[in-house]
């Protein structure tokens, strides 16, 4: 009975505090550094749009923030990239896509809401020589590089003969990939992979 009554002060005084009810509550300035980050979080500058730099100047400061509590970020390694957010590929996150891809990523365990699409490569990662541009030995290396990157971490890639050729990305045929081919190739795949 003590217990019960101790516990239940214990969670009253936790309440007053949170809502700033107690005289001298002391309220923090910081945003909250548990649940998902809202777009605002990450948007820096407050110009309705976020950057590459960003959005991983954001989710630094946050693990930041929650090393600094004694609580690390679990799950950190396997955030999206940048391009899972930007569905267009145009360098900038608006608040539609953000939220299609949040959508999309707290769809549970689909393979493709938190498995397969926050592991989804970046344009950057196929980039070798960040020309802006993917020849087709680029292409064929950083696609072998991620294949033995992902068996070495236990994760071998699924489906590999199905993979798609560079020939495919490259709807123009001009022997190069650029951005926005890479990142229709992604939108294609993660429709294709939310269908039942």
């Amino acid at each position: 009975m003590i217990y019960r009554n101790r516990s239940r002060s214990s969670f009253r005084l936790a309440f007053l505090i949170a809502c700033g009810v107690l005289p001298g509550a002391a309220q923090s300035a910081e945003p909250p550094t548990r649940g998902p980050m809202t777009f605002e979080a990450f948007d820096g500058d407050g110009n309705g749009r976020i950057t590459e730099q960003e959005l991983y100047a954001a989710r630094a400061d946050r693990m930041a923030a929650r090393a600094a509590q004694g609580a690390p970020m679990r799950g950190a390694a396997s955030a999206p990239a940048f391009s899972f957010f930007d569905r267009n590929g145009d360098g900038e996150v608006t608040p539609e896509e953000f939220s299609e891809a949040h959508r999309e990523r707290m769809q549970g365990s689909s393979g493709v809401g938190r498995g397969m699409a926050p592991n989804m490569p970046t344009f950057a990662d196929f980039d070798l020589n960040a020309d802006g541009a993917l020849t087709k030995e680029e292409f064929n290396e950083a696609r072998a590089k991620r294949i033995a990157e992902r068996s070495q971490q236990g994760y071998p890639m699924r489906n590999l003969p199905n993979a798609p050729t560079f020939e495919d990305i490259d709807t123009n045929s001009d022997g190069l990939i650029a951005p926005d081919e890479f990142a229709a190739h992604q939108a294609q795949h993660r429709r294709q992979t939310m269908q039942p």
